[in-house]
């Protein structure tokens, strides 16, 4: 029996490290993209309550940029941002480590999800605030099972994982509710504070975000709602699509095979696991309906949050069937997204994820710290800005009427194909660079620089021009 442990431990602590060395190699070639520079930017330049007024229109949370203003704040040199990745890095590796020596999965389904393309790719390399779900999810998975014992520390790690992303919120509700029903049902005052606690936590995040799709220009302005049944199966393709990377009627029919697998066993093992799964699915669906796109680092969390519930009913399931057909379903919706998986860990390793740290480096090494520097979409130069040391080499967008770093979520943002106001500028300024993205490129005046072929999409890839007054 020892020896059969020691085996066990040999091989989960043996994946563990090829784990970390596979997803640090991918973090070494990974370029910061805009919505990771976002983050850094703002942790960076506001202070606790400009970053506090700022989160409204960022509908973010506002624990991942405590953790990193610490970073942001003391580090200046022009690659800081590179102790972000490495703290996210470190985060999801941990969260791995969680999943191996804790989880009661087994090693099969543990492989499978560490080789997934949330755990190989999305979480690890791209540093954003989805790196504490895991975590955090895994912890409120060991607790659930204590949480009357240790009422306090189950409300604290619920109420951090609220405070990673408004995505989980829903997760989130639904624990606190039926513990709250927990509580009122068996009259057992000793958790109550906790579950007032949770609750007030939530219903404050809801009066805080509350108006912020109305207060991100782009969300209000850009986002095309579903609406009825229609929209519905239009959104679960798209939802498909993000977590696998590809859709068919095939994969469409087995990932609602799954769910409904789920939901079954949730049902009849633990009804509030059920209600958790329930809620957590039509939430994220109606978020995906008519409040924010999809991507796939959010999809993933369909696959992810299910594995939690399975974690919390395990123990309430002796059937071996059962547990089997549970061990195939999983191990096959996370092996599904491998190759999506891979194929974006090779791009990201041969080519450049973003084009914004070469296009900084360009900046520093050929452009004088006093230039007038004119952005056409401040959406996309943030990669630049987060490689750029703080107050050097500022950027300027005639929507703001000002220099900037980060984006402005509640202040109009031109459409990138409109053209720059170059000759009022350059009434100002002798020489003008612009730097441009998305494909708004001039085409009768050369590009002094020309970022190389990009990973993620056309708005990462940057065309610097220099122009001049005659």
């Amino acid at each position: 029996m020892e020896k059969l442990f020691y085996k066990k431990n040999i091989a989960k602590t043996l994946l563990l490290i090829f784990y970390a060395i596979f997803t640090f190699v991918v973090l070494l070639h990974h370029e910061i993209w805009a919505d990771e520079a976002q983050a850094w930017l703002v942790a960076r330049d506001l202070n606790i309550f400009e970053l506090f007024a700022h989160l409204q229109s960022e509908g973010h949370p506002i624990f991942w940029y405590l953790l990193i203003m610490p970073f942001a704040k003391l580090l200046h040199f022009s690659n800081a941002i590179f102790s972000m990745q490495v703290l996210n890095w470190f985060i999801m590796l941990t969260g791995a480590g969680f999943l191996l020596f804790k989880s009661p999965f087994s090693l099969p389904v543990k492989t499978s999800v560490l080789l997934s393309s949330g755990f190989l790719f999305w979480y690890p390399v791209n540093a954003r605030n989805y790196c504490l779900i895991p975590i955090l999810l895994f912890l409120t998975a060991v607790l659930y099972e204590k949480r009357k014992k240790h009422p306090f520390l189950y409300a604290g790690v619920i109420i951090l994982l609220a405070n990673t992303h408004v995505i989980m919120f829903g997760v989130c509700s639904a624990l606190a509710f039926m513990f709250l029903f927990e509580v009122i049902k068996e009259k057992d005052k000793k958790p109550l504070y906790s579950c007032c606690a949770i609750l007030a936590v939530l219903f404050g995040m809801i009066l805080y975000f509350w108006g912020a799709q109305d207060a991100n220009f782009i969300v209000q302005n850009s986002y095309p709602h579903s609406l009825g049944i229609a929209g519905f199966f239009e959104t679960y393709k798209k939802v498909v699509l993000n977590i696998f990377g590809f859709s068919n009627f095939l994969n469409i029919s087995l990932f609602t095979l799954f769910l409904l697998f789920c939901a079954f066993v949730f049902y009849t093992k633990d009804k509030k696991i059920f209600f958790v799964f329930l809620f957590n699915f039509a939430f994220q669906m109606g978020i995906y309906m008519y409040v924010w796109m999809i991507h796939p680092p959010r999809a993933y969390l369909l696959l992810l949050v299910p594995l939690f519930c399975f974690w919390c009913v395990y123990s309430k399931t002796e059937n071996k069937k059962l547990k089997i057909a549970a061990n195939i379903f999983l191990i096959l919706m996370f092996l599904i997204t491998v190759p999506d998986g891979l194929k974006l860990a090779k791009l990201d390793y041969l080519y450049e994820f973003s084009g914004g740290q070469k296009a900084a480096e360009y900046i520093k090494n050929n452009i004088p710290q006093d230039a007038f520097i004119v952005s056409n979409f401040p959406l996309s130069t943030t990669a630049v800005s987060a490689y750029l040391p703080k107050d050097r080499w500022k950027i300027y967008y005639d929507g703001y009427k000002n220099f900037y770093t980060y984006t402005i979520w509640n202040k109009p943002i031109a459409h990138p194909s409109e053209p720059i106001p170059l000759f009022e500028m350059l009434k100002q300024h002798k020489t003008v660079y612009a730097i441009l993205s998305t494909g708004a490129f001039y085409t009768d005046i050369q590009p002094v620089y020309e970022s190389n072929k990009t990973v993620l999409r056309d708005q990462e890839k940057f065309r610097i021009y220099k122009i001049e007054r005659k």
